[in-house]
């Protein structure tokens, strides 16, 4: 199907450990970009930089990440599951928690490798202590946010406190009025611009576009009036462009600068769609918060001129999940994975480079102890019925897990619809009322949009996945979201930042 042609919003961009020289890696991550949310699979969307880059490249077409910010962007940063981190909802921002600090980061296993490390934009990978900071977790410099939902314009968390940052100064007062996306930019530009040619780069550049607040200059809206009626819609369309503008950019300055014959182009979103903030994850079912496909398969791909011909252009099918690129860059950066924890994520390169097939056959999305459903009606919900009596996995807790074509879920999943981009003119067929069930199981070769649940025709694979999940759920860590003491502005000066000594 035409819209399986994705590829994920995050950028990166890497060298080939088969060059002499160590690739630079320029890794591009967009913020709550869905499915329909970038102009190969939705053509009234403008991102022609995007669509080239993944057009050129090697689209990931089973890429998954996690449903929200914060289990994605932990998960990345140390190659293992949010079960192992502890990390599995998106509560940080206002608790002492974060990244364990005893995983090793990306970034830290780049720069031992010789790597230039910096981080622009957003981090959200938790900052109540100062050892939480990306420049004391690998990274260089950091130029950006420590949170979310801040202001495009004011770069205030929630209207409160500055939250921009270069590295320990306030950078908040001066960048007033500037945009975020045209900010993260400039700054990506310039540390391409001075970079030292003779070392190798690893730039993490994370947009914070999509993401509420719904903001854009409205030069960017202008192409779509009279095409999206919806005002949300329309301004997340203008983000969009925004975004793919800045990301032409970067690559043009990697260009003139020389280096970008030497890197490799990965992009990817942290997570679907906010379809309530004018996201949209069509023809998938679900949306960001859900582990229905519109919120956790999401456009992914790799870009680069030390990719085979014979890759550059085709779709990648093989099972990808985003613990995956730790392995996979520091592979490619010549490194080793001494040091770190067991990971979960798989070295990918050769998948990517030479299009063979994976080592991966299996991705947990998530298990959430602290998410549980009240007690169907057995008289039903004749999927609880038929499975709450097994004694490896309980049906009600929130949890998915991808094996071969097969997808699990359990537990509550919300956002139980496939939404409609508003400018989409053709008519659909109502898909009717959908039962809410404990426990689904779907064939998504055949069933990307998840319409049949098969839990009741194919009892055997359900107990076998509900076995695996059990074992997961043996090794997972306590989500532990409220934790004490809660932030305490008054420490911070006006200035987001650490509150625990």
């Amino acid at each position: 199907m035409a819209y399986l042609h994705g590829i994920s919003v995050l950028i990166v961009v890497i060298s080939t450990v088969f060059c002499k020289k160590q690739p630079n890696i320029i890794f591009i991550i967009g913020d709550d970009v869905g499915w329909n949310d970038v102009g190969y699979n939705n053509p009234v969307f403008r991102t022609p930089n995007i669509d080239s880059l993944a057009k050129n490249g090697v689209k990931l077409n089973n890429y998954y990440t996690g449903e929200v910010c914060v289990p994605s962007r932990n998960m990345l940063m140390s190659g293992r599951y949010s079960i192992r981190l502890g990390l599995q909802n998106n509560k940080i921002a206002e608790h002492p928690r974060s990244l364990p600090l005893d995983e090793v980061t990306m970034a830290e296993k780049l720069k031992e490798s010789g790597y230039s490390t910096h981080l622009v934009g957003k981090w959200h990978c938790g900052f109540y202590k100062e050892k939480c900071l990306p420049y004391n977790r690998g990274f260089d410099t950091f130029f950006g946010y420590l949170t979310a939902v801040v202001d495009h314009y004011t770069h205030k968390y929630n209207d409160h406190i500055w939250d921009l940052r270069n590295m320990t100064v306030n950078e908040g007062p001066r960048y007033n009025g500037h945009y975020s996306t045209h900010l993260f930019t400039r700054e990506a530009q310039r540390l391409i611009e001075q970079h030292d040619p003779d070392k190798p780069m690893f730039l993490y550049l994370a947009y914070t576009s999509n993401h509420e607040e719904l903001e854009v200059p409205s030069k960017y809206k202008a192409p779509f009036r009279g095409k999206i009626k919806d005002k949300d819609r329309l301004t997340l369309a203008a983000m969009s462009s925004c975004l793919d503008e800045g990301i032409g950019q970067v690559i043009d300055t990697l260009k003139k600068r020389g280096l970008y014959d030497n890197s490799v182009i990965v992009f990817i979103s942290d997570n679907g769609g906010a379809t309530t903030f004018g996201g949209n994850n069509w023809p998938l079912k679900g949306a960001k918060l859900s582990l229905w496909e519109g919120g956790v398969h999401v456009p992914a791909f790799v870009h680069s001129p030390l990719l085979k011909e014979n890759v550059r252009g085709t779709l990648c099918n093989e099972l990808f999940h985003v613990t995956d690129w730790l392995p996979t860059l520091v592979h490619l950066a010549g490194g080793t994975l001494h040091g770190t924890k067991p990971l979960d994520g798989y070295n990918q390169w050769n998948t990517i480079r030479e299009g063979v097939g994976t080592h991966r056959n299996e991705a947990l999305i998530t298990i959430n102890q602290h998410y549980i459903i009240k007690t169907p009606d057995p008289s039903y919900d004749k999927t609880y019925k038929m499975y709450s009596s097994n004694r490896h996995f309980d049906v009600r807790m929130h949890a998915a897990i991808r094996s071969g074509k097969w997808k699990l879920l359990t537990g509550g999943q919300g956002d139980h619809v496939w939404t409609k981009p508003p400018e989409m003119t053709k008519d659909v067929p109502d898909v009717g009322e959908v039962p809410y069930e404990a426990v689904y199981l779907y064939d998504i070769e055949r069933d990307p949009e998840e319409r049949n649940n098969l839990a009741l025709h194919h009892t055997d694979k359900v107990k076998e996945l509900l076995k695996v999940l059990g074992e997961y759920l043996k090794g997972a860590v306590e989500p532990n979201e409220n934790m004490m003491p809660r932030i305490d502005y008054d420490r911070m000066n006006g200035l987001m930042g650490p509150w625990v000594k």
